[in-house]
């Protein structure tokens, strides 16, 4: 790459960092399967992103009440765009695990998501399966 070229990209990009903003989102719920509290399940607060890889803002395993908290931030230069993603084995075949996704709502950037119940026996089209 030509010198120029590579300081005016690093300058653009220095740029876009300026406008980026520091921006946060709460996440807890109770994971539910066939009625019943589901202990030990992973549970992952990531950051959408169009043109890379989704980024992991916090991660970790239902207690034994089936209970999760996550709490993640990220620098973007639009609004973030925060999802929940849950791997699970509610209603999958011996050997399989389901990959559900939930989106956090827009007005919950910057403060508290309560998603109360998340019923994992009610499957979507965008539901995902692994089989090993």
């Amino acid at each position: 790459m030509h010198p120029t070229i590579f300081t005016l990209f690093a300058l653009s990009l220095a740029a876009l960092e300026v406008y980026a903003k520091l921006q946060n989102v709460t996440v807890k719920g109770v994971t539910m399967c066939d009625g019943k509290r589901v202990a030990n399940v992973h549970v992952m607060l990531l950051e959408k992103d169009a043109l890379d890889a989704d980024d992991n803002l916090a991660s970790a395993h239902t207690n034994e009440e089936g209970e999760f908290e996550l709490f993640g931030e990220d620098d973007e230069i639009g609004s973030i765009e925060p999802l929940i993603r849950i791997h699970h084995t509610c209603d999958a075949k011996p050997g399989c695990e389901r990959i559900s996704e939930y989106l956090v709502p827009e007005d919950k950037i910057g403060g508290f998501y309560d998603m109360t119940y998340v019923t994992l026996d009610i499957k979507t089209a965008e539901d995902k399966i692994k089989c090993q």
